[in-house]
C-alpha cells in the first residue's frame, strides 16, 4: 500500500513540475499576437484622424476629364386629318432631335445642357436648356438652378415633348403659354419645407423673357394647328413681354400615402409687364394621383388649370382654360389614354372671342418598345373658337438612348 502512495505522489510531482513550466513556442505566439494588436490599434487611429481631416475639408471637385452623359432623342411623326387647306397634314415628318449632355460637375452641382434641332429652323443648332443645379446649399435646406430653362411653371410647361403622354401640347398650355412654353434665362431657389408625412417644396424664380415662345406669342394657336399667322393683325411688341423681367413661383405639395398611391398638387403663379404697359398675370392650379398594381401596372389622372390676365389702365381682361387627362398601364408595354381640353386664347380680343373657346377630345394609345423608345397614336376631335370641328390622327415615334431620353427625368 505505501508503495502504491509513494507512486502516486511521484507521479503527480511530475505532471505538476510539466505543467508549471511555460512553454517557449506558445510564449512567442502570444507575443507576436501583442504586437500586431498593437499596429492595428495604431493603424486604426492613423485613419481616424484622416478621415475626421478630410471632413473638415471641402469635397475635392470632380475631374474635368470625366466623360459626360450623353444622349439623343429622335421625335417624329404624322398628322393625318380632314381638313384640306392645312398643307402639313398627311405627310411624316422628323419633327425634333435633341441632343443632351449632363454630368456631375462636383459632387452637389450638376450641369444639364441641351441642344435641339428642329424642323422650324430647318434643323439648324439651337440651344434649348443650359443650367447648373445645386442640389443642396451647404447643409441648409436650400437648392438652386440657374442658366436657361424651361419655366417650372405648372406640369406641362416643364416637360420635354418626347416626356408627355400625348403627342400634342394640351390646348390651355398651347394658347396660355405658347405651343413650345414658357422658356427663359434666370435662375431659381427653392426650399424644402421641414414637414412630417408630406413633401412640401417652394420654389422661387427671377427670369428674363427674351425667347419668343414664351407666354403665348401672337397666334400661338395657329402654329399648333398648322395656320398662318397674320402679322397686320397682332404685333409682339404690343403683347409680348420679350426681354422684361418676370417673377415668378410655385409649391408643390405631396402627401406620403403609401407605397402604392401618389398624390401631387402644385400652385404657380408669375407676374411680368408687357411692352405697352399691361400687367401680365399668370395662375396655374395642377393635380396628378398614381396607383401602382404591380409591375408595370399604373392608373394616373392629372389636370390643370390655367388663368391669364392682362391689365391696363384698372381693366383687365381673363382668359383660362383647362384639360384633364387619365392614363392606365396594364402593363409594360401597352398604355391607353384620354384627354379632354379647353381653353381660350390669350391674344384674342373680346370681339372675336364670341364663339367661345376651343376644345378637344383625345383618344391615346401607346406601345412601348423599351423604356425609351415607343410607337404612339392620337386620334383627337378638336372644335376650334373660330373654325369647323375637324377630326385628326396624330401619329408619333419616338427613339432614344441616355438618361435624358428615360421617362423617370419625368413626373409621369
Amino acid at each position: 500500500m505505501r508503495a502504491i502512495v509513494t507512486a502516486l505522489v511521484v507521479l503527480f510531482s511530475v505532471g505538476g513540475a510539466a505543467m508549471c513550466a511555460p512553454d517557449p513556442a506558445l510564449q512567442n505566439e502570444i507575443e507576436a499576437l501583442k504586437s500586431q494588436i498593437q499596429q492595428l490599434t495604431e493603424r486604426l487611429r492613423e485613419l481616424e484622424q484622416k478621415v475626421a481631416e478630410s471632413e473638415a475639408q471641402p469635397a475635392p471637385a470632380v475631374p474635368a476629364t470625366n466623360l459626360p452623359q450623353i444622349s439623343l432623342v429622335a421625335n417624329s411623326g404624322a398628322l393625318f386629318q380632314d381638313r384640306k387647306r392645312d398643307e402639313n397634314r398627311n405627310r411624316p415628318e422628323l419633327d425634333e432631335l435633341e441632343l443632351a449632355f449632363q454630368s456631375y460637375v462636383y459632387p452637389s452641382i450638376r450641369f444639364d445642357a441641351i441642344v435641339a434641332l428642329g424642323k422650324e429652323h430647318d434643323f439648324s443648332a439651337e440651344l434649348e436648356e443650359a443650367y447648373a443645379t445645386v442640389i443642396q446649399l451647404g447643409n441648409t435646406p436650400f437648392g438652386a438652378r440657374v442658366g436657361r430653362m424651361r419655366l417650372p411653371f405648372g406640369r406641362v410647361n416643364a416637360m420635354h415633348p418626347h416626356h408627355l403622354l400625348h403627342r400634342d401640347v394640351p390646348l390651355p398650355v398651347a394658347n396660355l403659354l405658347g405651343t413650345h412654353g414658357a422658356l427663359s434665362n434666370g435662375g431659381t431657389l427653392n426650399y424644402l419645407l421641414p414637414a412630417r408625412n408630406l413633401f412640401a417644396e417652394l420654389r422661387v424664380g427671377l427670369f428674363e423673357l427674351n425667347d419668343h415662345t414664351a407666354l403665348g406669342v401672337p397666334h400661338a394657336h395657329a402654329h399648333e394647328h398648322g395656320e398662318e399667322e397674320d402679322e397686320e393683325e397682332h404685333h409682339p411688341e404690343d403683347f409680348g413681354a420679350q426681354g422684361r423681367l418676370l417673377r415668378m413661383a410655385r409649391l408643390t405639395l405631396a402627401p406620403v400615402i403609401n407605397r402604392d398611391n401618389e398624390l401631387e398638387f402644385g400652385v404657380s403663379g408669375l407676374t411680368t409687364r408687357a411692352r405697352n404697359g399691361d400687367n401680365l398675370r399668370l395662375l396655374g392650379l395642377d393635380f396628378q394621383y398614381r396607383r401602382f398594381y404591380g409591375a408595370g401596372q399604373r392608373l394616373l389622372l392629372a389636370g390643370e388649370y390655367l388663368q391669364y390676365r392682362r391689365e391696363n389702365g384698372g381693366t383687365g381682361v381673363n382668359r383660362d382654360g383647362y384639360y384633364l387627362l387619365a392614363s392606365y398601364k396594364p402593363d409594360r408595354y401597352w398604355e391607353y389614354g384620354l384627354r379632354y381640353d379647353w381653353s381660350k386664347r390669350a391674344f384674342l380680343t373680346e370681339d372675336e372671342d364670341v364663339a367661345g373657346a376651343d376644345r378637344a377630345l383625345s383618344a391615346i394609345l401607346t406601345y412601348r418598345l423599351n423604356e425609351q423608345s415607343y410607337l404612339r397614336l392620337q386620334w383627337r376631335n378638336l372644335k376650334p373658337a373660330d373654325d369647323d370641328v375637324r377630326n385628326e390622327l396624330l401619329l408619333q415615334l419616338v427613339f432614344g438612348f441616355g438618361p435624358h431620353s428615360h421617362p423617370l427625368e419625368s413626373t409621369q
